[in-house]
């Protein structure tokens, strides 16, 4: 072959090469615009959301409700009306290892929690582990899902609670995690985490942390929109308040 053709096979098979380059490096752009885009839309949803049903399950080791106290904490059911109250039926674990079941509300006037035997409840200061309002507010999960997600990517249609949803996943640092689900995770590295989403609507049905060692979190949610009536509770006579 002369040297004016192989010149030519040269040049034509960098060009080949350049153009499947440009391609690859496109579509992942694309791919990722899309992710985002429904990261974005789910981020809005949750804003727009005025109620909502959510269960928060811990997986291996309890996590602090109240740390002051020794008060750990596996599973809360809870109910959200927007913007700011929080109703959370949770099953707690004492000092001494008995378990018992309390309510902690979140509303304007501050956070309550009942007595596990009298059922009285009494004002406690605001937590820093556990503070459910900071899910839904603009500076919790819908930040984010538009601001802090990376490697996001979207992994396929599941069901979920019997629904359709799209399966989006990521890693987000334990920096902007610890606000909302407590101070167990270093601030310094990634945490997967997985979000299950209505294509249609983009209202989340289910989100999940993973930490080590088979710890984690899962936020499971239903309802939104439905009627819900979150009443900031009512304080007994002073001499009859629980002691915080």
């Amino acid at each position: 072959m002369s040297t004016f053709w192989r010149h030519r096979f040269m040049l034509a098979a960098i060009a080949a090469v350049s153009v499947s380059t440009a391609l690859h490096a496109g579509a992942q752009g694309g791919n990722a615009n899309a992710t985002q885009t429904y990261l974005n839309r789910t981020a809005d949803a949750i804003l727009a959301a005025k109620s909502a049903r959510f269960a928060l399950k811990r997986e291996g080791k309890p996590a602090f409700l109240d740390e002051k106290n020794g008060l750990t904490f596996t599973a809360a059911d809870c109910v959200y009306s927007a913007p700011d109250r929080v109703s959370c039926n949770v099953k707690v674990s004492l000092k001494n290892g008995t378990i018992v079941q309390m309510t902690r509300v979140w509303v304007p006037e501050g956070t309550f929690q009942s007595n596990p035997l009298t059922r009285q409840f009494g004002k406690v200061p605001p937590d820093s582990n556990f503070n459910g309002v900071q899910l839904f507010a603009r500076t919790g999960i819908p930040d984010i899902l538009r601001t802090s997600v990376q490697k996001a990517q979207v992994v396929g249609k599941e069901k979920v609670q019997d629904r359709e949803t799209l399966h989006l996943k990521g890693e987000v640092s334990g920096e902007k995690l610890n606000p909302l689900i407590g101070t167990s995770l270093r601030p310094d590295l990634m945490y997967p985490v997985d979000l299950w989403i209505d294509e249609r609507s983009a209202n989340p049905a289910q989100i999940h942390v993973t930490e080590a060692e088979g710890t984690g979190w899962q936020i499971e949610l239903a309802g939104i929109n439905e009627p819900v009536d979150i009443p900031t509770p009512q304080l007994p006579p002073a001499a009859n308040r629980p002691q915080a």
